[in-house]
């Protein structure tokens, strides 16, 4: 007797043993078999200018961001206002009102809140959301 035939026959008997015992059996293809997610950088200008000096000519240290998805969840994030920006990662496919703001040193809220609705972000992909905040906006 070959030993492909009792090898095969062994690996039935034991999903039938399992078929009994309540255990499923799933294969799984491994094309489909990771999950993807998406991203969403901001980019932060302050009265129209792209240039760091503008965080440290209004006292500006940071950038929050508050991403909110249709379910209700939240995730916020700081970033250094030099950067002029920051991405947030691993944010599933759907839609997003995200609320931007400039912080102090201490955490405090100094600027008006820029809010944007309905961003759609992508798996495999990352989405772009552009805030200005005009110089008038900003608490010094």
């Amino acid at each position: 007797m070959k030993l492909s035939k009792v090898l095969t026959g062994l690996a039935g008997c034991v999903l039938a043993t399992a078929s009994l015992s309540g255990c499923i059996v799933v294969a799984h293809d491994d094309d489909h078999d990771h999950l993807t997610s998406g991203s969403l950088t901001v980019a932060l200008t302050i009265d129209g200018s792209d240039d760091p000096w503008e965080c440290f000519d209004h006292d500006v240290s940071g950038v929050a961001v508050s991403v909110e998805d249709e379910a209700g969840f939240v995730v916020e994030a700081v970033g250094d206002c030099d950067d002029l920006g920051l991405t947030i990662g691993d944010l599933s496919e759907g839609y997003y009102d995200v609320d931007v703001w400039l912080v102090d040193f201490d955490g405090y809220a100094m600027s008006d809140t820029v809010r944007v609705e309905r961003v759609d972000v992508f798996d495999g992909a990352d989405t772009l959301v552009e805030v200005d905040f005009p110089w008038t906006w900003i608490d010094p």
